[in-house]
């Protein structure tokens, strides 16, 4: 692997956890979800110090330059991430439907009993 880029994405993932740490500091991301990206950062900084794990990868998978495997394990990491956040978003998607239909169902149950007080 080229030694600049080995300098720039230990910078880069160094700096990327920094701030993912900051964000989870402030309260903005929950900590199971900083514990995914700090994942992503530590795998990337794997990849970076010991760059023979990406050339050996590359050679298992018969790909002619290790930057191509590196944007390969990337590329994966990133389905993985997205998929997880999916699986959240669904279901939070099921609980604010079932917030909202539990809220209809008391606002219902409210004005009826406004109705019967009132007769």
């Amino acid at each position: 692997m080229n030694p600049i880029l080995q300098t720039i994405l230990i910078i880069c993932t160094v700096i990327f956890c920094i701030f993912i740490l900051s964000v989870t500091r402030k309260k903005k991301l929950a900590f199971k979800y900083t514990l995914m990206w700090l994942l992503f950062g530590v795998i990337t900084l794997l990849c970076a110090i010991f760059p023979s794990i990406v050339v050996q990868f590359s050679k298992g998978m018969h790909i002619e330059e290790p930057t191509n495997a590196l944007f390969l394990i990337y590329i994966f990491l990133i389905i993985v991430i997205i998929f997880y956040i999916s699986v959240a978003f669904s279901k939070l998607h099921e609980q604010v439907t079932k917030l909202i239909q539990t809220n209809a169902l008391l606002a219902y149950q409210l004005e009826k009993m406004k109705k019967e007080k009132k007769n």
